[in-house]
């Protein structure tokens, strides 16, 4: 005959051996893959941010684009670049060591020329993050190449 010492010993170590494998698993589970977004973006030239996505001056010119990536937790993140043109560049990636600290992604792109295919040239680029979850942004602008006026310096 069990006595009832012996059951509620057994039913002790059935427990603490139940909360132990919980406790296990839990802590050998792989943590929850991080979500990332795009929280921002902007387009410069010379150093200058480009008010509206809307350029007017002298041309050739290298726009500057660049975008504030975050993730939920560290991450890295494989992303390319698309273009209006139909050009890519090679594809990237970076380390986000900080949940919810925006790092920066950045792409040039020299354009333009004081011609009248460049007078009132519309195009984009766009930020395509391709892992650990697919999400995008694209920047679309105006660029207006307008040929220097040489009695503006004088």
């Amino acid at each position: 005959m069990i006595t009832s010492n012996v059951v509620r010993g057994i039913a002790l170590c059935f427990c603490l051996a139940l909360f132990s494998q919980i406790a296990y698993s839990q802590a050998t589970a792989p943590m929850g893959k991080a979500t990332v977004r795009i929280g921002g973006w902007a387009l410069t030239v010379n150093n200058k941010i480009v008010k509206n996505f809307d350029y007017v001056g002298a041309c050739p010119v290298t726009l500057q684009f660049a975008w504030g990536v975050l993730a939920t937790a560290p991450a890295e993140i494989k992303y390319h670049f698309e273009r209006s043109d139909g050009a890519h560049a090679p594809a990237g990636q970076k380390n986000l060591p900080k949940a919810n600290t925006s790092v920066d992604v950045n792409e040039t792109w020299d354009l333009g020329a004081n011609t009248a295919a460049f007078r009132d040239f519309k195009g984009w680029e766009e930020l395509v993050i391709d892992s650990p979850n697919k999400v995008s942004q694209k920047i679309d602008f105006t660029l207006h190449c307008r040929m220097p006026n040489p009695l503006a310096n004088q």
